[in-house]
C-alpha cells in the first residue's frame, strides 16, 4: 500500500506528539571509551543482522540528501550517527516568517522494504510556544517521544538528532520523504516527488 502525501496529513493531525524535556549528564573517560566500544559493536552486528535479512534496528553510517518543491524546505540531509537520527533541512527561516497561528511540523516518512512505515513527528505549536518529537510505527502504532528540538544555531535550518532504536530494516535500507504542514496545510515536500534514498 503507498502512503500519499494527503494521508501524511490526515495522520499528522490524528498523531501530535507530546513535549518531554530531559538533560545530559557527563560520563567519565573510561564510560565514554566503553560506550564507544558497545555502539561499534553494535553497528556490525547490525550490518551482519541485515546482510542475513534479519530485522535490526537502523545501521549506522546511512545518509541521504534530496532538493524540495519551495523555498520553505528547499533541501534536506539525513543521516545515522551511532544509535541517532539527525535530520536537517533548508528554508526554516522561511517557515518562522509564515507565522503559524497554530503550529507548523516537519513530517518524516521512512519506508522499511518490507513495507513499515515509520513517522517522525517533529512539532511547533506556535499557540502554546512548546515543542514536540515522536517516532511512531504506523504498522504497530507504537510510539516514543523524546526531548530536545532545533540544535541549529543559523536561523535559516533545522537541525535536530533523534534516537533511532524503534526504526528497524529488513534487507535493503528504508527510503525516506519529508513533509512540512503550517496550520493543518502542507506546503512543502522534499524530495519534490517520489522517495529518497539512503545510501
Amino acid at each position: 500500500m503507498r502512503i500519499t502525501r494527503k494521508a501524511i496529513v490526515a495522520t499528522l493531525a490524528v498523531m501530535l506528539p507530546v513535549a518531554l524535556t530531559v538533560g545530559c549528564g557527563n560520563q567519565d573517560t573510561s564510560s565514554q571509551s566503553a560506550s564507544a566500544n558497545s555502539q561499534a559493536s553494535d553497528s556490525q552486528d547490525s550490518r551482519n543482522a541485515t546482510d542475513s535479512g534479519e530485522e535490526t534496528s537502523l545501521a549506522s553510517g546511512l545518509s541521504g540528501f534530496c532538493d524540495g518543491d519551495s523555498n520553505l524546505m528547499p533541501a534536506a540531509r539525513v543521516e545515522t550517527t551511532g544509535q541517532y537520527l539527525g535530520i536537517s533541512i533548508d528554508g526554516f527561516d522561511n517557515v518562522k516568517a509564515l507565522d503559524a497561528k497554530q503550529f507548523y511540523a516537519y513530517t518524516l516518512m521512512l519506508k522499511d522494504p518490507d513495507g513499515t512505515w515509520y513517522q517522525v513527528n517533529l512539532t511547533d505549536f506556535t499557540e502554546s510556544g512548546e515543542t514536540e518529537r515522536e517516532i511512531t510505527n504506523l504498522s504497530t502504532n507504537d510510539s516514543n517521544k523524546y526531548p530536545g528540538w532545533n540544535l541549529s544555531t543559523d536561523d535559516a535550518t533545522f537541525e535536530t538528532s533523534i534516537p533511532d532504536t524503534m526504526i528497524h530494516q529488513k534487507g535493503d535500507n528504508p527510503t525516506w520523504m519529508l513533509a512540512l504542514t503550517v496550520d493543518g496545510e502542507e506546503l512543502a515536500h522534499c524530495p519534490a516527488d517520489g522517495d529518497a534514498d539512503f545510501e
